[in-house]
């Protein structure tokens, strides 16, 4: 098995930050040992989807939660991370970046 470095984005995620909902997007690194690729981005994906930092606060259970990897890549071994999330808002324009 190999290991694979992951770097996801997630969008339109509603989460409680500073005690209020906010629909937010997210960047977050995870490590995965996995055979292929696509099995680590399968495995990568359960992991964040599952976080209970990401669990849907009440009465936000329909809503349709968008995660993609901009970046995979095989590397010798994982490195010691946070495994945080890097949240941004979702109701702002690009341009105000």
């Amino acid at each position: 098995m190999a290991w694979f470095r992951l770097f996801a984005c997630g969008e339109d995620f509603p989460v409680v930050l500073d005690g209020d909902v906010v629909i937010a997007g997210f960047y977050t690194t995870r490590y995965v040992e996995a055979p292929t690729q696509g099995e680590a981005e399968a495995i990568a994906s359960e992991l964040i989807f599952e976080d209970p930092d990401l669990e849907p606060p009440p009465g936000y259970d329909d809503f349709q939660p968008r995660l993609v990897f901009e970046e995979v890549e095989q590397v010798a071994e994982p490195v010691d991370i946070d495994g945080n999330f890097s949240f941004f808002p979702m109701d702002e324009d690009e341009e105000d970046y």
